[in-house]
């Protein structure tokens, strides 16, 4: 069971106290980091982290990072955002162009936008998603700018999962039931820098 924080307690005496890390400043006071995070309480935060939150703390502006063939399903996960039990916005894009095309330097400028907008990216793991260029710029970027970062498997795919979400050790569930989604994106919230 966790013990009551108070807010101005920081976040390295939290991590010392749970042996986690909340990639944060040591001398960053708990509250700000909970506020900008969107939790309500250590508590639920570490729960989080934990990859053991089974609801959304607070909304979630998500951005789909997706292999353009695996469209179908990417358009089936976007459906979340009518559940009942889902905060979740989507702010995404398809990309058709090629990363090295005349106009990627637009392009990228107006992704990187989008991602700076969202809070976490999920990576819909199909059969060819490791492959792609562009799957592979948005999640740098994202990682660059600090973002949750999270993966999810569609169903029936045995593609590789690309090997950033395998270097920042990023929660992946398998396509199922909306609670396990829901759960890695709390964590890759939980986890952001």
């Amino acid at each position: 069971m966790f013990r009551a924080t108070r807010d101005d307690t920081l976040v390295k005496t939290i991590e010392a106290r749970y042996g986690v890390n909340l990639n944060a400043r040591d001398d960053a006071k708990i509250g700000n980091l909970l506020e900008r995070r969107g939790f309500d309480s250590v508590t639920q935060l570490m729960r989080a982290h934990r990859g053991d939150l089974p609801f959304h703390a607070s909304k979630r502006r998500i951005y789909i990072s997706f292999h353009i063939e695996d469209i179908a399903q990417v358009n089936g996960f976007r459906l979340m955002a009518r559940a009942p039990n889902c905060q979740i916005e989507f702010h995404d894009g398809s990309l058709r162009d090629a990363v090295n095309s005349t106009r990627s330097t637009y392009i990228k400028q107006e992704i990187r936008a989008i991602i700076q907008r969202a809070s976490v990216i999920v990576c819909l793991i199909g059969n060819g998603t490791a492959w792609r260029d562009w799957v592979e710029w948005e999640l740098g970027t994202a990682y660059a700018l600090g973002k949750g970062i999270c993966g999810i498997r569609l169903k029936d795919s045995r593609g590789k999962t690309p090997q950033l979400l395998i270097d920042i050790n990023a929660p992946i569930a398998h396509w199922g039931s909306t609670e396990d989604l829901i759960r890695v994106i709390e964590c890759a919230a939980a986890r952001r820098s």
